[in-house]
């Protein structure tokens, strides 16, 4: 960018009022109601420029910042959402030192030579982007077990079809920017630290980033200027077979369309709701189910439960098969599809179009009710037909007790007495050893209370 006071043509040490003389008198020369026709074009970007050095350099503030830091936005190089309080330790200590990375230093350094940013050329810059398009949608278990493919209607940007862009007519006389001089970019000081500047490259306001800016009678009719128009198209988001809640499809390059600047992406983000039989863990499906104790014991042959698919799934139990509490019944690969990775090649394992996770049932087992049986006679026909003793010979060893050292007085029958179930319980606190008893020294004697120390007789001596 020019130097202000070369556009002005007057001296950096020039005072206020020679700067508005110097205005006047270029304004006048250059405005383009005082040219030709054939002169008007180029009369109009010099008297642009003439102001805008004029707004900066007239206002005190202004020039100061300009004069420092050498920016035509008016803050120091300061961002906008920065705030600069004056104390330049607040920036290390709880202020901005957050913002402050070793990539700034280098970034600093290598554009005081006047480069760029990492001192890369403009031409090495990464390539603007527009920004990316969201979408939040929730699909059920059974869309992730079938995959599914939800259709929207997108209406976006493209690059005009008239103008490719430009903004103006086919046959318009397009001149380079006098701001950004035909780059589309200008220089901006950022402030990256107490003392510390560095210089990044944004879009130029004037041309929009085009570098070419052209007179206003030539302006595209189609797009009036603003280089895009509305496209309305029917977009088909994907989501495969075993995709789990939260992930992403994204369909690149479908976002706005600017001229100059590489196309977004949009990024349809799912999450699965809650479903009534099935509690997903991976690529595995779990569900209860509830089964009689004479089921349990006897066996069953049933369906069981309706499938993701649609499909019915029947349990068939061998006869003579004990259905224990706790126990699961495993089904192999009836879980969820297990997703394709589509970086990896069928070679390693990529191709996973078969593979499913498993099923996994926990049985619930449902006893009868106090008091079931209709006759007395049914206990002694159960007695008869269930084992009565137990099977581990361990178990029978731990709970046998010497009836010979148990005298028959000693022994108390409870018949009232209650279930307590396991999530009933009392809940319990372990206490800390320091407040089981509280201990102090005497001398080179050690008490606690509650506990004789050497020396102390016992409260109670056998007699």
């Amino acid at each position: 960018m020019s130097d202000l006071y070369e556009i002005l043509e007057v001296d950096s040490s020039a005072t206020s009022v020679e700067i508005k003389r110097a205005y006047r008198k270029l304004a006048l020369r250059y405005h383009p109601d005082k040219v030709t026709e054939e002169e008007r074009e180029t009369a109009e970007l010099k008297f642009k420029e003439i102001s805008q050095a004029y707004e900066i350099l007239i206002e005190e503030d202004k020039r100061k910042e300009y004069d420092i830091y050498g920016t035509t936005d008016g803050r120091g190089g300061r961002p906008e959402y920065e705030e600069f309080n004056g104390n330049p330790f607040d920036n290390f200590y709880g202020g901005g030192a957050q913002n402050f990375e070793q990539e700034d230093f280098y970034n600093f350094f290598n554009g005081m030579n006047g480069g760029p940013p990492g001192g890369a050329p403009r031409s090495a810059q990464r390539k603007p982007r527009t920004d990316d398009a969201e979408l939040d949608v929730t699909v059920t278990l059974e869309d992730l077990f079938k995959g599914k493919i939800i259709k929207s209607t997108s209406t976006r940007n493209i690059i005009c079809t008239t103008c490719k862009g430009s903004g103006a007519k086919k046959n318009a006389v397009m001149k380079t920017c006098g701001i950004c001089e035909g780059s589309g970019t200008v220089r901006k000081i950022r402030r990256v630290g107490p003392g510390l500047v560095t210089q990044d490259y944004v879009e130029c306001s004037t041309c929009h980033g085009v570098g070419k800016i052209y007179r206003s009678k030539d302006t595209c009719k189609k797009c009036t200027g603003k280089r895009v128009i509305e496209e309305t198209k029917i977009l088909e988001f994907e989501i495969p077979k075993g995709s789990e809640g939260g992930e992403k499809v994204v369909l690149k390059g479908e976002s706005d369309e600017y001229p100059g600047k590489e196309t977004g992406d949009i990024v349809l983000k799912f999450e699965c709701e809650p479903h009534k039989v099935f509690t997903r863990k991976g690529d595995d499906l779990y569900i209860k189910y509830k089964i009689s104790l004479v089921e349990a014991l006897s066996g069953f042959s049933k369906v069981v439960l309706k499938h993701l698919d649609g499909r019915g799934i029947k349990i068939s139990t061998p006869t003579g098969k004990v259905i224990r509490p706790g126990d699961f019944i495993k089904i192999k690969y009836e879980g969820m599809p297990v997703k394709k990775d589509s970086s990896k090649s069928s070679w390693f394992g990529g191709n996973s179009a078969d593979k499913r996770g498993d099923l996994y049932i926990e049985m619930d087992i449902e006893f009868p009710k106090d008091n079931w049986y209709l006759e007395k006679n049914d206990i002694t026909k159960i007695k008869n037909l269930l084992p009565n003793e137990l099977q581990s010979k361990r178990d029978i060893e731990k709970q046998t007790i010497d009836k010979g050292s148990l005298p028959e007085a000693n022994i108390e029958v409870f018949s009232d007495f209650t279930i307590a179930r396991a999530n009933a319980l009392p809940e319990y606190t372990e206490k800390k050893k320091e407040e089981q008893g509280h201990h102090f020294y005497e001398g080179d004697e050690y008490s606690s209370y509650g506990r004789a120390g050497p020396g102390a007789q016992p409260e109670c001596a056998q007699q």
